[in-house]
């Protein structure tokens, strides 16, 4: 089948483009925060969380593995929840917390988008800056089972917008690079990365 643009693949990044975290990651870390001797409020929370994802991830490296994704969210959870009694205790709860299908839910458009683009002879694939937790999480969504392939940062050795992701998204997808139509939602990553 021909497509528009010579297009064969479309690869979509993860969250905030197809899923987004049900309750929001804000409550999330404050409930099992709490449990763990927390007394940030939620709004405090969510300001804490917001500030730490940033500023690690401004300084974190594209090279990418299980490890360096562990440590990064390691430094994330320990900026937010920094008055818990347990840190190690609270940051295992938090990260098998959103390892589960449960924990995600998809945008409302994205099942009816995702079988539409397979009627029409798409071929898709996911492409993100998760970690090896994001196959669970798919797997578990239904809305998702059309999705033929899945490429983790984590697991290729790079993070978007660096090309050895890109070139890792091809070599999966068994195309060449402007066989894929990239969708996101971040200009740098997404777009910038893909370009």
């Amino acid at each position: 089948m021909s497509h528009r643009g010579g297009f064969r693949w479309i690869a979509f990044d993860a969250v905030g483009t197809l899923i987004f975290a049900d309750p929001p990651v804000a409550d999330v870390y404050h409930r099992i925060g709490q449990r763990h001797g927390s007394r940030l409020t939620v709004g405090e929370v969510a300001q804490r969380f917001t500030a730490g994802f940033s500023r690690h991830l401004s300084t974190a490296a594209l090279a990418s593995s299980e490890a360096t994704e562990l440590a990064f969210w390691k430094k994330v959870v320990g900026d937010v929840l920094f008055d818990v009694s347990n840190p190690e205790a609270c940051f295992e709860e938090l990260h098998a917390w959103f390892a589960k299908p449960s924990a995600w839910r998809c945008f409302p458009d994205v099942a009816e988008t995702v079988e539409a683009l397979h009627q029409r002879g798409y071929r898709l694939a996911m492409a993100s800056n998760f970690d090896g937790r994001l196959h669970t999480v798919r797997s578990g969504l239904t809305e998702l089972a059309r999705i033929e392939r899945c490429v983790v940062s984590s697991e290729v050795g790079c993070r978007k917008p660096h090309p050895g992701f890109f070139a890792a998204l091809a070599e999966a997808c068994g195309c060449e690079a402007g066989q894929i139509l990239m969708v996101g939602d971040n200009l740098n990553t997404d777009v910038r990365g893909a370009e």
